[in-house]
């Protein structure tokens, strides 16, 4: 009876990647956006591929450093392995598995400490979203004339051409899932379901609070460690943009550098909510949408830097196939049979 509803949040998210990148595209002048591919840089899409690339090496050493607070020694080659093995099914894989999950579940073959081995990948993400909000934050405020909600609505209202959608998109999501969430909690028997399930794993979840309180005063008793992960976040995160800026110019928006710190986190952000396979659609929607409302790009221009970032995140998380193939996310001693044959 559960089969038909496994993947069913897979299939709706899967549909909203389909409608939003729809949408993306069905409002492009053709024309004009292979125009703007057209004054697309080579040298330009190469940096920013290089730039992210690096980034992406670098990026692991983070992880690695959590992991080391919590006496995890895992190698940093084995840290990067991982970190790509998540990127590719992050990125390539329309999987109901998450690559934070995946990099979770595999970490814990190569420790004992495999809660806390697990529980610092989801920690590194916090560390990285983190950053992104603060650098969008301080952008905000650099910007806060420009940026006010009020310039922003009158420009679209101005321009009538469709730029306060996705504006428009977001709040019929959220009134959506609030009412959804209203009418379980109104239905006697979603609430007698909830809680049944509660009693079921009360104990479990309280067992696995104290494992994380305990994973919580490591990093506690060691604040210069996350401050130099926080550090490294936000220099590989504007490294980034900075490229993605050079690309944008060479596409020809003419933006100042200050409105890609704020869009790009703002989308990042947004983009990582579980409601789009990768993000697809809504990151594009959303970029082309705040280029053209805030930095008077063009919308083919601002689509035609969507879909280059979305390529170079491809591109650079093909390594992860390579690894995934080839076992390198796994110990030497792993062994996929629980029973070997003696020789």
């Amino acid at each position: 009876m559960q089969k038909p509803n496994k993947h069913v949040s897979l299939i709706l998210r899967l549909a909203v990647a389909v409608g939003a990148l729809a949408w993306v595209l069905g409002k492009q002048e053709w024309g004009e956006l292979a125009a703007a591919f057209g004054n697309l840089e080579l040298g330009a899409f190469g940096t920013g591929l290089l730039v992210f690339a690096l980034t992406q090496v670098v990026l692991p050493f983070r992880w690695w450093l959590l992991l080391r607070a919590q006496r995890v020694h895992l190698p940093l080659l084995v840290a990067v392995r991982l970190h790509f093995l998540g990127l590719f099914f992050n990125n390539l894989m329309p999987s109901s598995v998450g690559g934070d999950f995946l990099r979770a579940w595999y970490v814990t073959k190569h420790t004992e400490k495999r809660f806390e081995a697990a529980l610092s990948v989801f920690v590194d993400r916090a560390v990285g979203l983190s950053g992104i909000i603060l650098m969008a934050l301080a952008a905000y405020f650099s910007l806060s004339r420009e940026l006010s909600l009020y310039h922003i609505a009158q420009s679209s209202q101005d321009n009538g051409d469709g730029r306060g959608t996705g504006a428009q998109i977001v709040g019929y999501v959220c009134l959506t899932l609030l009412l959804l969430v209203t009418l379980v909690l109104l239905n006697g028997r979603s609430r007698g379901l909830l809680a049944r399930q509660w009693a079921g794993k009360r104990d479990y979840l309280a067992s696995l609070a104290v494992k994380a309180r305990r994973v919580g005063v490591v990093y506690c008793q060691r604040p210069w460690t996350v401050f130099l992960t926080l550090c490294l976040t936000l220099f590989l995160q504007a490294s980034t943009i900075v490229a993605l800026w050079v690309l944008g110019r060479s596409i020809g928006i003419e933006a100042h550098l200050k409105y890609y710190f704020v869009i790009f986190p703002v989308m990042w952000v947004i983009a990582a909510l579980p409601v789009s396979i990768a993000g697809i659609g809504i990151l594009e929607g959303g970029i082309a949408v705040l280029f053209v409302s805030l930095a008077g790009a063009t919308r083919e221009e601002a689509t035609c830097l969507a879909l280059c970032q979305r390529l170079i995140w491809i591109l650079t998380s093909l390594p992860g196939v390579a690894i995934h193939l080839y076992g390198g996310h796994l110990p030497k001693s792993f062994s996929f049979d629980p029973h070997p044959q003696a020789e």
